[in-house]
């Protein structure tokens, strides 16, 4: 005897699919844009200042922080608003800006359009953590995000088997 289906439980599978997608589409648009002002813009003749790279630079984190909390309110004006659905609407926030921080953005520059990582011995000196701990590499990169993920993970256990 075979078991109905839950729609319910089909719904929420397919939400959270689509949520993952879209947040992996969002971030492999951001980390294009970036190519495009690093690599493309150079090509016509931008030349590097700090004076419009910190602007370009907060504003670039500003859009993922808003894109976070579009999200997170997005799932939760969707769902049946339950304290569960809250704790999962924060869960998708904070997944959003920890793969931030970790700079998942940056890997899948690297990986997506620039043909592959820096040489472990090439410094990103244009990482904020270049300047906390005194270099940065793809080492430390990939170490960075998979931390993320890793914290990402734990948030998302502990918001389903709560």
């Amino acid at each position: 005897m075979q078991r109905a289906r839950n729609p319910s439980k089909t719904r929420n599978v397919l939400k959270a699919v689509a949520i993952a997608l879209t947040v992996f589409t969002f971030f492999c648009i951001m980390s294009r844009i970036d190519y495009i002002v690093h690599s493309h813009l150079y090509k016509f003749g931008l030349q590097f200042s700090y004076e419009w790279a910190t602007e370009y630079w907060i504003l670039y984190t500003f859009v993922y922080v808003i894109f976070s909390l579009a999200i997170g309110l997005m799932f939760w004006l969707g769902s049946d608003r339950t304290l569960r659905d809250c704790k999962i609407s924060i869960a998708i926030v904070a997944t959003v800006v920890l793969l931030t921080i970790g700079g998942l953005q940056d890997l899948l520059f690297f990986v997506l359009w620039a043909g592959g990582l820096p040489l472990p011995n090439v410094v990103w000196w244009w990482n904020p953590l270049h300047h906390i701990f005194g270099t940065w590499n793809s080492t430390s990169q990939i170490i960075s995000t998979s931390l993320s993920l890793f914290g990402a993970t734990l948030i998302w256990i502990q918001t389903i088997w709560e």
